[in-house]
């Protein structure tokens, strides 16, 4: 019974403290949750015994991360989904977690038959601590590389006049550039100081303006190291799209992107990751003889060296600071309508401007 009760609170305390120290989880779920996990590696007691300290730790480390796959699961059919999308953030420091503590305790219990409790519980707690750092720093590497927050520019052009700039819509967050975005457009096209603030015009003579600023962040990793990546949307996109967007290598990486028609993506500003990608997806609507655009979402996907243990993060649809739109050239126009040439427009009515 004594054998017992010490794997039981060794391997509850560990995890509570484990669990606190690697923010697996808020410290009540990890109280209540190390209770019950601790009973499992109690029953286990007779059975790391027996197996003695060589064949132990690895009994309770295989026992723990059974533990938790199967909470996993437990939370992916019967949780919420809020909650799913913590735990597959979460599911290798839960591993790594669970797994010290498993295995520290049946170390403990397997020394305590063969020598005095103090030195079975040194050994208990050094096997412990060192099972939780090791995966621990190689996840925390994992997810600095790949997992931190994405940060979107989106430049579009508006149909404006020569020393005017586009009429922001009340209320519109004005999107502005860094120092650092900045010079990264300096390097490719011709930026300049208009009416409407900063302008970007490429080498057909389309000027571009910041039109939003989005941060696509993870619940794990908020305060993680940014990619930065600027969209160019051109005008004379009249049919829905669909990109596969690369991001930077750096994962404080600034990089630029121009989209164009049937799924054309030219990418500059460095080395591509191969573990960290952006879908975007334009919708767009015919209306009156223009072409409108309904939406523009946004989603990452992640993939780390240890397999798909990331949920995909999507934006919830970017409006436009301005209104633009733009003709479509199917449809046939009067004079007064040639005279006003459309572009692009994120939501809104064009005929309202």
């Amino acid at each position: 019974m004594n054998t017992y009760a010490r794997t039981y609170w060794f391997t509850w305390a560990f995890l509570v403290i484990a669990a606190a120290l690697t923010g697996v989880a808020s410290l009540k779920t990890a109280f209540f949750g190390g209770l019950f996990a601790a009973l499992l590696s109690a029953l286990l007691s007779k059975v790391y015994e027996r197996g003695g300290p060589r064949y132990a730790p690895l009994i309770g480390a295989t026992a723990g991360t059974l533990w938790v796959i199967a909470m996993f699961f437990r939370i992916r059919w019967f949780g919420y989904a809020d909650d799913f999308q913590m735990a597959q953030w979460t599911l290798g420091t839960d591993i790594s977690v669970h797994a010290a503590g498993f295995a520290g305790a049946a170390l403990m219990t397997a020394l305590i038959a063969r020598t005095e409790f103090l030195k079975a519980l040194g050994g208990g707690l050094l096997l412990a601590a060192a099972m939780t750092v090791i995966p621990y720093g190689f996840i925390a590497w994992i997810d600095h590389r790949v997992a931190g927050p994405v940060e979107l520019v989106v430049l579009v052009s508006a149909e404006v006049a020569v020393d005017d700039g586009p009429i922001r819509r009340p209320g519109a967050v004005q999107a502005n550039l860094t120092p650092a975005e900045i010079l990264l457009l300096k390097e490719r096209m011709l930026v300049v100081e208009g009416p409407g603030g900063i302008e970007v015009v490429d080498e057909q003579g389309r000027r571009y303006w910041p039109l939003v600023r989005r941060r696509l962040v993870y619940p794990g990793n908020p305060g993680g190291p940014v990619r930065t990546v600027l969209f160019l949307l051109p005008p004379g996109l009249v049919a829905a799209e669909t990109w596969s967007v690369p991001v930077h290598q750096d994962p404080q990486g600034l990089g630029l992107v121009g989209l164009g028609a049937q799924n054309d993506v030219k990418f500059s500003g460095g080395p591509v990751s191969q573990a960290v990608r952006l879908d975007v997806s334009l919708a767009v609507k015919p209306k009156e003889g223009a072409v409108t655009y309904q939406s523009l979402q946004v989603e990452a996907f992640r993939k780390s060296p240890l397999g798909d243990l990331y949920a995909n993060v999507r934006t919830q649809g970017i409006a436009a600071a301005f209104p633009t739109s733009l003709i479509d050239p199917k449809t046939p126009v009067n004079s007064e309508e040639k005279a006003k040439p459309r572009r692009p427009t994120f939501g809104g009515d064009p005929a309202a401007k």
